[in-house]
């Protein structure tokens, strides 16, 4: 791993989505050995190979709001919109969720609920059941369980005081 590069990659990043990235060059910067294998984390948090582009980035919104305070959240708005996610849907979502689209308002009350640690309603398990086949709800758990360990490692850094609730912007 070249240091060098890896802190231009996440300059740009940072840059980009106008997002401040100041956590992640501590982790090079103090663990780089652990920031190396925190790079395939990265490949499996971003994963998405059969799951449809609106149920991905709805199970994200969904997953992230409950894991985090609003920065992160941010990143993944800009980011579900530069992925080419209707603007409406990715409305609704920071918006509870309640005009969704029926089959992807499961999506999201599954997700919450999945990253809730909460019972998934059986109903709604069957309905899911309707939607996804096992390989789609795989990605998908890997999507909701991932979706917490950008703000846990904040967390754990102690610079969680520096999240705030924001003003969403729909703007990628």
């Amino acid at each position: 791993m070249d240091r060098k590069t890896v802190q231009q990659q996440i300059a740009a990043f940072g840059e980009h989505y106008r997002y401040d990235v100041g956590y992640l060059q501590d982790f090079l910067q103090i663990a780089p050995e652990c920031y190396e294998a925190f790079l395939g984390f990265q490949s499996l948090s971003s994963y998405r190979g059969k799951l449809p582009l609106d149920i991905y980035w709805v199970s994200r919104l969904a997953s992230m709001q409950i894991a985090d305070c609003g920065e992160c959240l941010q990143l993944s708005v800009r980011m579900a919109l530069e992925a080419g996610v209707d603007k409406t849907v990715v409305k609704s979502c920071i918006e509870g969720g309640s005009r969704l689209p029926e089959n992807l308002k499961d999506i999201f009350d599954f997700a919450s609920a999945v990253a809730s640690y909460r019972v998934i309603d059986p109903q709604l398990d069957a309905r899911i059941d309707q939607l996804l086949d096992k390989a789609q709800r795989i990605e998908l758990g890997i999507c909701v369980a991932t979706a917490s360990v950008y703000p846990s490692i904040k967390r754990a850094l102690g610079i969680a005081q520096r999240c705030s609730l924001v003003e969403i912007e729909y703007a990628a």
